[in-house]
């Protein structure tokens, strides 16, 4: 029904004002390549890029619009129009824009209208075609600036990002960072930026590609890289397309065996030969924050999963040359490592209620049991400021550190909340002493809320020897006394990982987060002293840290 309405409207754009014999060819790869025949996609996907970037015209297909959002959308193009119809200087655009919004806070009918093009842009923004892998190759690779169809309305590709960002900045409306930027469209626009990057150097290195398939293969590894690296919120129906969407986007004359398009190989398979290529080529151990590790259970386990997308994040200063090492079978990473500390007492992910979607009461008080008592134990501290961590960790993603720094009665009136939840008191038992009613409840809706819930108490947490509490980063697996945390050399977040029975060798469990962090990367200046240390151990200096060598399978 979609493609209906998808045809029905690029008939109407392409022939309009057309003699009834014209034609034009169209190209849906929905109906060109059998979806159901694997090995036929694993042969036409590559050259789809071919296709669009031979396509005279590129109409971007947003979905059809209901009759009660149909003034609403032409009111909005109408309006992307007229921002984009300025005489064509530098930043005339973004000065009508910029103009629209001021007019807004002296007009109460201007405001009116700025509130309802924000909402407008809202409801487009937030349609699934912004948020598929495939559509990087239908707007970066046109010939022409593609239009975005919406219904029977166009509206200006890069009129729609700027006003966008212009008009939706989470500061301006008081929205909250994580849900704008897990909402936002935008996002999309930074895999454009970067592929623009990559030609232009493209062009610097053209002497040098001459030199053969060994530097192009080099080249198609880095330039991958930093397309992974943008697409992280990026969606793909069959996972295997978190790679094959991007490759497209290469200049290769031979792909590489490893990013060859195969529908055939299993998933965890593809993984893993392509960061063994990543790692070959570039010498880049950062491939291994594009996912979660330890998730899969035929390949190695130090294999991350791209289903699951991590922004790789550098160490300040350039690592100290290559310091890996690969077993001839390909199943052994070996890394130097630095050991953050053991874990004493471990809880297991929090499976919420089927019923309610919530998290029953005694599972809290089980995790208060051997999380929160054993870690206020070994620091010697009370609970209340143990649980005061805890749960800053986690509202730090909704506020920010800065928040929570100038204002810490927000964690004090979710600390209440928490407790008059566990243990079944309403929240108007605390008068209003530490806050008003309307905060107070607030608080009380947050630690309630079934998502809140399973964000607090959905993945394995750990307290380490020295009362350091932490936690894994996916609900997959299941931390266990005696692991060991550590970190590795040119990775920024922490690693869960557990001997074998030998003690030889070890497998990667996850990645983790410690409470005390600002997110799962440590921060900068611990980053700086571990890599100094690193620098230490390969000059046969004595470093600040012990760093040892990790054999991970």
């Amino acid at each position: 029904m979609n493609l209906y309405h998808a045809l029905y409207e690029y008939r109407r754009h392409i022939f309009m004002g057309e003699s009834t014999a014209a034609r034009a060819w169209l190209w849906v790869d929905a109906i060109c390549i059998n979806q159901n025949d694997q090995a036929e996609k694993s042969i036409q996907v590559p050259r789809m890029s071919e296709i669009y970037g031979k396509c005279e015209r590129v109409l971007a297909w947003l979905g059809p619009i209901d009759n009660e959002d149909d003034s609403q959308v032409c009111k909005l193009a109408e309006k992307l129009a007229y921002f984009s119809s300025s005489v064509k200087q530098e930043d005339a655009e973004d000065n009508q824009i910029t103009a629209f919004m001021e007019l807004g806070k002296s007009d109460v009918k201007a405001a009116a209208e700025v509130e309802w093009v924000r909402n407008a842009l809202r409801s487009i923004g937030h349609r699934p075609w912004f948020r598929r892998i495939w559509i990087l190759q239908e707007a970066v690779l046109a010939q022409t600036q593609p239009v975005l169809l919406c219904g029977p309305y166009e509206l200006g590709y890069d009129i729609f990002f700027k006003t966008w960002v212009l008009m939706l900045d989470p500061s301006e409306d008081g929205q909250l960072l994580y849900s704008f930027m897990a909402e936002n469209p935008v996002r999309f626009k930074a895999i454009e930026f970067e592929y623009k990057s990559i030609l232009r150097r493209r062009s610097v290195t053209d002497q040098e590609q001459k030199k053969g398939l060994v530097f192009q293969h080099k080249q198609c590894a880095i330039d991958i890289l930093e397309l992974l690296n943008e697409a992280t919120e990026l969606e793909a129906t069959v996972p295997h397309d978190r790679l094959y969407a991007l490759i497209g986007l290469l200049a290769c004359d031979l792909l590489p065996q490893a990013l060859q398009p195969d529908y055939t190989k299993s998933f965890e398979r593809l993984c893993y030969e392509f960061v063994a290529f990543i790692l070959e080529q570039t010498k880049d151990v950062r491939v291994l924050n594009l996912g979660t590790v330890g998730c899969f259970k035929g390949v190695p386990s130090w294999t991350p999963d791209l289903r699951e997308n991590w922004m790789a994040k550098a160490n300040l200063a350039p690592s100290f040359g290559c310091y890996f090492h690969i077993s001839p079978s390909g199943s052994t990473l070996t890394l130097p490592a630095i050991i953050l500390g053991q874990c004493v007492s471990v809880s297991r992910p929090i499976v919420p209620d089927p019923g309610s979607g919530g998290v029953l009461m005694s599972a809290f008080l089980q995790f208060d049991e051997s999380i929160i008592v054993p870690a206020a134990a070994i620091r010697g501290v009370t609970r209340m400021s143990v649980m005061t961590e805890w749960l800053k960790c986690h509202f730090a993603r909704i506020y920010t550190n800065t928040q929570l720094g100038q204002n810490p009665s927000i964690i004090q009136r979710i600390l209440l909340a928490y407790t008059c939840m566990v243990h079944n008191q309403p929240i108007s038992s605390l008068g209003t002493k530490y806050g008003t009613a309307e905060q107070l409840q607030g608080a009380f809706g947050m630690v309630t809320d079934p998502i809140m819930q399973k964000a607090l108490v959905g993945c394995s947490n750990f307290v380490l020897q020295d009362g350091t509490g932490g936690m894994l980063l996916h609900d997959t697996n299941v931390a266990a006394i005696r692991d060991m945390i550590c970190v590795f050399q040119g990775l920024s977040t922490p690693f869960l990982v557990r001997a074998n029975d030998a003690g030889t060798d070890w497998s990667v469990i996850g990645q983790v987060s410690k409470w005390e962090t600002d997110g799962a990367y440590l921060p900068e200046e611990v980053l700086e002293s571990y890599h100094h240390s690193f620098e230490e151990y390969h000059l046969g200096k004595e470093a600040e840290h012990n760093v040892r060598m990790l054999d991970l399978r």
